[in-house]
């Protein structure tokens, strides 16, 4: 009977030698299961921060996109007055306006201005009696030879 207990007991200890040694390998792989968890959330953490940068780019970028545009619209309106009061028609309809009307549109550019054409004037057609722009805006040497 002693010499049965006996070898019971040894099979009991070989098997929590066993256990023991299985245990430890849970427990390694477990801590392996943590590093590897905490690598994965370090990086959706970097995810997460790149994601609301690229946001916030976006935003900036849409921002100076209307801001650009609005800045073309009115150099465009700009343009078109330019060129009303050079003498050419601006509108696209032909007609021009006197002094007075390019006078008031080059004081100042508003929006909710209308202009009015001249009646008696005839539409802005290119012909033989156009004045050339080197006679109206004389820019010969003679004016940067000080610049």
């Amino acid at each position: 009977l002693v010499a049965r207990t006996n070898e019971a007991f040894g099979e009991v200890a070989g098997s929590a030698t066993k256990v023991a040694q299985l245990v430890g390998e849970i427990a390694a792989a477990s801590n392996e299961q943590a590093q590897g968890i905490d690598q994965v959330n370090k990086a959706v953490s970097e995810m997460d921060k790149v994601v609301q940068q690229n946001s916030a780019n976006a935003e900036e970028s849409a921002s100076a996109s209307e801001e650009m545009n609005a800045k073309a619209q009115e150099m465009k309106g700009f343009v078109e007055d330019l060129v009303a009061l050079v003498g050419g028609s601006a509108n696209g309809n032909g007609k021009t306006y006197d002094r007075q009307e390019r006078k008031s549109l080059s004081m100042g550019r508003q929006k909710s201005a209308i202009r009015i054409p001249l009646k008696h004037k005839k539409a802005a057609v290119h012909s033989s009696n156009d004045v050339n722009p080197k006679t109206l805006i004389p820019m010969g040497d003679e004016e940067f030879k000080d610049f």
